[in-house]
């Protein structure tokens, strides 16, 4: 363990030092306990600030398997229906249409239903330009964006509505999409248990996993510890410049809590959300999920057709499932890995993986916007599957 830690320090601070990431933490826990962890680089590089275990990191796209296991509460309570339609909860679901061009749409075969947003075959785009669907969707995100610099940004439940009138990408269930469909599920967690989502999320998940510190905006007290986010601009790291007020500040709570991307967290707490992945949904005598539970949401929910679907080559060997990949076939991957481990990653670096047969976490953060699967983290992984034997 002392080499692979050597190996992989080295490897942390060589990027850094070539300026691929301004900081970047890696953690792995196995057999229960902690068995690596180091920090590399700076939470500001104006000031020098040296990233600590406790910063504070947008994680985006790794709030996608937090939002899936709030929902999934709910299904474990027989408050929410897998099979549902999304319309059941939110109004703006009622007559979708699928875009065919930028004028012509055709009516839905089906209903976009609640496993539709879990396994992200909904249709649902994110904001784009390569078809009809998600230049409407980047239109819509633009409406929001004015709208929460005018200081009336939509709340959870009205953003979702206005999605839901969004035509599709394509028929329900027919194929696979990365795009909102994490928001709309955040959106009916809200509609079913009555509370707000983060209210929900803070009482169900991050409470009885002691995530004191993963929360949807970054409070007054706790600014000190937040790492600065970078990006790479002409050439240079710079500071991503959010206005106050917009879509992505947070240092203030939002209306529109994205269950899609709109979390922060710390290393530690994700451990403790690993954790309970890792033991069947209980950590330290708290459960938050069956064992059940867990393993529907760890497994593979895609048919050949949908996976056939995946355009990002990154995803080779994988299928999805819980707004998570989970590995099937490690032989077709890009970097070494075990059959049946599962997990996410987020656009500035936030990354888990969980091995069950392993018994094995592997925890990544950087804060570089665009650096999900970097190859600081492909070369980590391979550093970590290959020690295991």
């Amino acid at each position: 363990m002392k080499r692979l830690k050597k190996e992989i320090a080295r490897a942390m601070d060589g990027a850094v030092e070539r300026s691929e990431t301004p900081s970047a933490l890696t953690l792995v826990w196995r057999n229960e306990e902690e068995k690596l962890f180091h920090a590399s680089g700076y939470a500001d590089l104006g000031s020098s600030t040296p990233i600590r275990r406790d910063s504070l990191f947008r994680i985006h796209s790794l709030t996608k398997p937090m939002t899936a296991v709030a929902a999934m509460t709910l299904v474990e309570r027989g408050e929410l229906d897998i099979y549902a339609p999304v319309s059941d909860f939110i109004e703006g679901f009622c007559d979708q249409r699928v875009a065919i061009s930028d004028i012509r749409t055709v009516p839905v075969k089906r209903p976009v239903r609640v496993g539709d947003l879990f396994s992200m075959t909904s249709g649902l785009p994110y904001s784009g330009t390569a078809t009809a669907a998600e230049r409407a969707m980047g239109k819509l995100y633009a409406e929001f964006e004015q709208e929460s610099v005018e200081g009336c940004q939509p709340d959870t439940l009205a953003a979702a509505n206005r999605m839901g009138r969004v035509p599709l990408s394509f028929q329900p269930g027919e194929r696979w999409m990365y795009g909102t469909s994490a928001d709309v599920l955040g959106a009916v967690v809200q509609a079913v248990s009555g509370q707000p989502l983060d209210a929900y999320m803070a009482e169900n998940v991050f409470a009885p996993l002691c995530m004191n510190d993963t929360a949807f905006y970054v409070p007054e007290e706790k600014r000190d510890r937040y790492a600065t986010l970078y990006e790479h601009k002409d050439g240079i790291l710079a500071p991503v410049i959010t206005p106050a007020g917009s879509l992505d500040d947070r240092f203030a709570r939002p209306n529109f809590l994205s269950g899609g991307g709109g979390l922060i967290s710390t290393m530690d707490d994700l451990l403790q959300f690993a954790r309970m992945l890792l033991a069947g949904g209980e950590l330290e005598g708290e459960r938050v999920l069956s064992l059940r539970g867990v393993d529907w949401l760890t497994h593979n929910r895609l048919n050949a057709a949908q996976m056939a679907t995946i355009p990002w080559d990154t995803m080779n060997g994988y299928g999805y499932g819980g707004l998570m990949r989970t590995l099937i076939e490690p032989s077709k991957g890009f970097t070494l890995g075990v059959q049946g481990e599962f997990g996410w990653e987020g656009y500035a670096g936030a990354y888990m993986t969980v091995c069950p047969k392993e018994d094995l976490i592997l925890l990544m953060l950087q804060h570089c916007a665009d650096s999900p699967l970097s190859p600081l983290m492909r070369k980590v992984r391979n550093m970590v599957f290959s020690s295991l034997g």
